[in-house]
């Protein structure tokens, strides 16, 4: 989606799928991929046979998947730093106050403002098209975010909600403002600058009256009986303090009063020498033409609306936002001449829109269509949920709104941890959603790339931390296979046994055990010397250490030990049957020798093995040739 809610459209070349209509079918695989290919439609006439196009083109499959825009080292940052806040507010497990709340939602936007200014720099020293993409995704979400804490998390008492959409507006249109501040630096040369009167104008309608009387004051003619009373007319504003627990009846009663009192006064035509000053005060009497004619210089239509409800409505409550919004926008639309509201309303004017009307439904749906891989939408939901406003969702029980905020984190860690550079904050998301989250953080923690063996010790340690032992052994096994397939064999022995997986243990130690029976080479004999206890993970393991120790003892010439390892070996019922052979012919040397090196106990008992296991061996494999002939030449 852009930014006005219109869907991509992009083409996907397929020239089976042009035989059968441009029909794709497709499905989602992992993640948020969809898998599409052509399609033949069927019905129930269908005849089943292949078609005239079998074998002709080739079948293709096309991957989709949404960009991922956090590959940038300054969203990257965003996301991060977003993580932390999130991770804070789970601490506070929805039993949290008011004010706790607030700060969270306020540190969110201060990330999303940072992030937004460092976008702005590299826009201005990057030419690419990305960057100012970005900025038009992430400035309506900070927008938004400010008017949903507004109008759900920082609720005053008196639920009065005009001061502080005047505080929203101004902080998103600050135009009037700096205007005001380089013209309050000219002093009295500022009436003379073109721009005095239209930033006079922008300040009444933000409801920015003391810098406005500031401006005023600067006029040359600020002594005169008009622009007094003019001054006097916007001093005497009853002011609207939403925390000093005023009554809101006698606020109204101050404000109805002023108001009449200002209406006489221009009725009387004492102002209507100054037509400039005049216009002035009609805006803040919500005069029906003045108040037309700057929705017709207005872009947004939310962007006068705040100043118009403080001065027509200024004890407007939340509930009665939605009517007097819908209102307003109906006169913005018929000044404008549009007469379709699709034509007059983008994305963000929608969703601004949606939130005065309190129609959470219609919030949630539009933003989740923004390009921001669900950022936005999956904090809020929880911040929302959090604080108990998520329940504000209509009739929808309070078990939805928990399946809604942990879907949406779910989704989103799961979308993390598909990610090389952020899967382990993918681990942070699904830490606090539902059973799934522990089931998707042990399958993808398997499926994390791991590039180096310190990224492996890493990605053990988090599983053993999250108690996945399952997962530990399913790295610590791929690891050994990609140790094993570039010949560090070695390290794949050691990984195999960290893996705790007998079968691989035991085929990469046939592996040793096969090479040194045709090589007549010990490989990575370092490791085999310490395995020590861990040998016992296998039978086989157990086989080549001692085989090894023997292996020791009979190069240092000790052949005493080594004799008695030997007869335990032979003794055992753990030597593979390929390896007879070896450890045989290895007891040759010692029975040949002119000097005695072993004790007749041992001597008698390798011509017992000779005897009886050599012997019928031979004998079985000859069999075996005469039975199939051509074995021969394959073992060759």
């Amino acid at each position: 989606m852009d930014n006005q809610g219109e869907p991509a459209v992009f083409g996907i070349k397929d020239v089976l799928s042009t035989r059968f209509g441009n029909t794709l079918t497709g499905t989602f695989v992992s993640g948020n991929k969809i898998a599409l290919s052509a399609y033949r439609p069927i019905t129930c006439t269908t005849v089943d046979k292949p078609t005239e196009y079998n074998e002709k083109d080739p079948v293709q499959i096309h991957l989709l998947q949404p960009t991922f825009i956090f590959e940038d080292p300054i969203l990257r940052s965003l996301i991060a730093e977003g993580c932390a806040t999130f991770v804070a507010l789970q601490r506070l497990k929805r039993a949290g106050s008011k004010s706790d709340y607030i700060k969270i939602s306020r540190t969110y936007r201060s990330i999303i403002r940072a992030c937004l200014e460092k976008l702005q720099d590299a826009a201005l020293i990057d030419e690419e098209e990305k960057y100012q993409r970005y900025i038009s995704t992430f400035y309506p979400i900070e927008c938004i975010w400010h008017l949903c804490e507004i109008l759900y998390l920082d609720v005053n008492s008196n639920n009065l909600i005009s001061p502080q959409l005047l505080d929203w507006i101004r902080f998103h249109f600050p135009t009037g403002e700096r205007l005001a501040t380089d013209l309050l630096l000219l002093g009295r040369e500022a009436s003379d600058n073109k721009n005095y009167w239209p930033t006079l104008k922008s300040l009444i309608t933000q409801g920015q009256i003391e810098v406005a009387r500031a401006l005023l004051h600067l006029h040359p003619l600020i002594d005169s009986p008009t622009y007094q009373l003019a001054d006097q007319i916007l001093r005497a504003i009853p002011n609207c303090n939403i925390h000093s627990g005023f009554s809101v009846q006698k606020f109204r009663a101050q404000w109805q009063y002023w108001l009449t009192d200002t209406e006489q006064k221009l009725s009387s035509n004492i102002l209507a020498g100054e037509p400039k000053l005049e216009e002035i005060i009609q805006l803040i009497t919500c005069n029906t033409d003045v108040w037309n004619a700057e929705i017709k210089n207005a872009e947004y239509w939310y962007e006068l609306f705040p100043g118009f409800l403080f001065y027509s409505n200024p004890t407007c409550k939340l509930f009665e936002l939605g009517n007097i919004a819908n209102n307003w926008l109906d006169r913005f639309a018929q000044q404008k001449h549009i007469n379709s509201r699709s034509l007059l309303l983008n994305q963000l004017d929608q969703i601004i829109l949606s939130l005065m009307e309190n129609n959470l439904h219609e919030v949630i749906h539009e933003t989740q269509l923004l390009a921001d891989n669900q950022w936005f939408i999956t904090h809020l939901c929880d911040l929302l949920y959090n604080s108990g406003n998520l329940e504000n969702m209509g009739n929808q029980r309070i078990s939805e709104c928990v399946k809604l905020r942990h879907s949406l984190v779910y989704e989103f860690g799961t979308c993390l941890m598909t990610r090389n550079s952020l899967w382990q904050l993918g681990i942070d998301y699904l830490d606090y959603c539902s059973h799934e989250g522990k089931v998707a953080q042990e399958l993808l923690l398997t499926k994390v790339v791991i590039k180096s063996e310190k990224q492996a010790l890493k990605v053990i340690g988090i599983a053993r931390k999250l108690g996945f032992i399952d997962a530990e052994q399913q790295i610590c096994k791929i690891e050994a296979k990609k140790s094993f397939s570039i010949k560090r064999y070695g390290n794949a022995l050691e990984w195999a046994i960290r893996s705790k997986d007998n079968i691989f243990v035991t085929s990469i130690a046939d592996f040793i055990l096969k090479n040194y029976g045709e090589t007549g080479d010990m490989v990575c004999p370092d490791i085999v010397a310490n395995i020590g206890p861990k040998m016992f993970i296998s039978p086989r393991l157990v086989f080549l250490v001692k085989y090894f120790d023997f292996y020791q003892f009979y190069r240092k010439r000790n052949f005493l030990p080594a004799a008695e390892l030997l007869v335990n070996l032979l003794d055992s019922k753990i030597t593979p049957e390929y390896f007879w052979p070896s450890l045989l012919i290895d007891t040759i040397p010692l029975l040949e020798s002119k000097d005695p090196k072993i004790l007749s106990k041992e001597t008698c008992a390798i011509l017992y093995h000779l005897e009886s296991e050599l012997v019928p061996l031979i004998e079985k494999k000859k069999k075996r040739l005469e039975k199939f002939p051509n074995m021969k030449t394959q073992l060759q």
